[in-house]
């Protein structure tokens, strides 16, 4: 009779620690999944900035690469600071 008492007792000792790491599992496994959410929300938000930081440096590539051309850059010499060839008139119209 004192032997299934303690046999009991060690069980229900056995049955409340498994109990307990379960309860600890839980608990760490719904922590993790709020910070793995946000991990991806931030993920997310990173790869549309990226695109956009993409975009904007193949303009600037394709506008660098355009500077290595004498017509376009005697084209922009003329457009923003009113340059002209030998003979040639500017005539600024104003903007309405």
């Amino acid at each position: 009779m004192n032997n299934r008492k303690g046999q009991k007792r060690r069980i229900r000792l056995v049955l409340f620690f498994v109990l307990c790491v379960f309860v600890w599992t839980g608990y760490t496994l719904y922590l993790q999944s709020g910070v793995l959410a946000e991990k991806k929300a931030e993920l997310n938000a990173l790869k549309q900035e990226m695109a956009i930081v993409q975009k904007e440096q193949a303009e600037l590539t394709y506008k660098a690469s355009r500077l290595y051309d004498q017509e376009y850059v005697a084209e922009l010499a003329r457009k923003q600071f009113f340059y002209t060839k030998p003979g040639e008139s500017i005539y600024v119209i104003p903007e309405k």
